[in-house]
């Protein structure tokens, strides 16, 4: 920690709320959380950090939601109780509005979303899908779509093969505050634009943001893996 740091990362966060707003909202919660985790793991002993977690769950819940809430307040837009109407009102505007009028990209469903938080949590898992390993090859409608069809495609064969070189020993990885905050992130971030958007054309734009997270996360998870499995070959050697 340095003055230095403390007021780039408060500058950062000033341009991110002037420009793209609604990055914060998935941005806030994400990097709290992860500070918590990162101060947790230096407790060494174990009884006491059981005993910690779960007293320090509640607070650091709160925070995090009480960060989305005022980020958004003075935006009507933005306001945790009009986040999911929000959400409609973009999704079927972009879809069926302008982006079909303009014939951007292509269009994509995920289910009725009703304006309700209810609909959106529903459709999250199809959102996440959608933001990152969507359009398939056999959804190319157009040649600007090759390029974010290549891409998608890519993200998902290799998110397929650490996960099948880490299996469930990844698991265990999750606790890793870095691993925490670059996924965490990506697919609070993934299920936000994936669940507003329905164009994959707009989509392409407003994903830019969390790929190299989750590449990042991806990434981690491959290298915690492969280190443990050569530290456990030197263990047998020795």
């Amino acid at each position: 920690y340095s003055i230095i740091s403390v007021l780039v990362l408060l500058f950062s966060l000033w341009v991110i709320y002037s420009i793209k707003k609604y990055i914060l909202l998935s941005f806030l919660p994400v990097i709290i959380i992860w500070i918590a985790i990162r101060t947790l793991v230096k407790v060494r002993s174990i009884v006491l950090r059981v005993i910690i977690v779960p007293i320090a769950l509640v607070p650091v819940l709160f925070l995090a939601y009480y960060t989305i809430v005022k980020v958004g307040e003075d935006d009507p837009r933005y306001n945790v109780e009009k986040l999911a109407e929000t959400a409609k009102i973009t999704a079927y505007d972009i879809r069926y509005g302008w982006g079909a009028r303009t014939g951007e990209g292509s269009g994509y469903t995920l289910g009725e979303l009703d304006g309700t938080w209810q609909s959106m949590v529903r459709l999250a898992p199809g959102a996440i899908i959608v933001s990152l390993y969507r359009p398939y090859l056999w959804e190319i409608r157009s040649p600007l779509m090759v390029l974010s069809a290549f891409e998608s495609m890519a993200f998902l064969l290799v998110t397929l093969y650490v996960f099948y070189r880490v299996g469930f020993r990844g698991l265990k990885y999750l606790r890793k505050p870095e691993v925490v905050f670059c996924l965490g992130f990506s697919l609070m971030f993934a299920f936000a634009v994936g669940v507003s958007t329905y164009n994959f054309g707009t989509l392409s734009r407003y994903k830019i943001p969390l790929l190299p997270f989750y590449a990042m996360g991806i990434g981690l998870l491959y290298h915690y893996s492969k280190r443990d499995r050569k530290v456990e070959v030197l263990e047998l050697t020795e």
